[in-house]
């Protein structure tokens, strides 16, 4: 996932808030039971991933149209735009984050093991990011600031995949989908 950390600047440059959405038409995987639970694993990872860039990509946007406005009023309206639509925003994608952390559980796997231990990561991650997204329905000028607990939860999960043996091409998919 894109990591906020580098994201900074732009997030708190408007003094607006953060606004998602869930990445509509991006497709996935679904899993099923004639794959290997780490395909499935990546399957919801990437339900996850996609719907998460979408977030991004919104805020960035959106951010980016406010920013160009010339006019003060125009601005504005643009930021009060931002707000009205946040909750309904948020509650989307947060549903989705919520198929997808379903989707990652559901995952038959050994307790105990690296791929569990993985799974348990990412979907830490993702809670970090569920609560985000119930803090912007409630109080959608409060999601300016994105908590560290979704970038400590995001390396956790990448070193936690990392020290899982996948095949070669699973490995590929999990670097891509995590990447920075």
């Amino acid at each position: 996932m894109l990591n906020l950390r580098n994201h900074r600047p732009l997030f708190t440059a408007v003094g607006a808030v953060l606004v998602a959405s869930t990445g509509t038409g991006i497709a996935w995987s679904q899993g099923g039971g004639h794959r290997a639970p780490a395909d499935q694993l990546l399957d919801a990872v990437e339900h996850s991933e996609s719907t998460m860039r979408g977030y991004l990509d919104e805020v960035g946007a959106r951010f980016d149209e406010i920013e160009s406005a010339s006019e003060p009023a125009e601005q504005q309206q643009l930021a009060a735009d931002l707000m009205a639509d946040v909750p309904e925003i948020a509650e989307d994608v947060r549903d989705e984050v919520l198929a997808a952390r379903q989707e990652a559980t559901a995952v038959d796997l050994p307790d105990g093991g690296d791929l569990d231990r993985a799974r348990d990561a990412y979907v830490a991650h993702m809670d970090a990011w569920i609560t985000e997204y119930e803090e912007a329905i409630v109080t959608p000028a409060g999601v300016v600031e994105i908590e560290p607990e979704v970038n400590e939860t995001f390396d956790e999960a990448v070193a936690a995949f990392e020290r899982t043996e996948l095949e070669r091409g699973q490995a590929r998919r999990m670097e891509n989908l995590l990447a920075d």
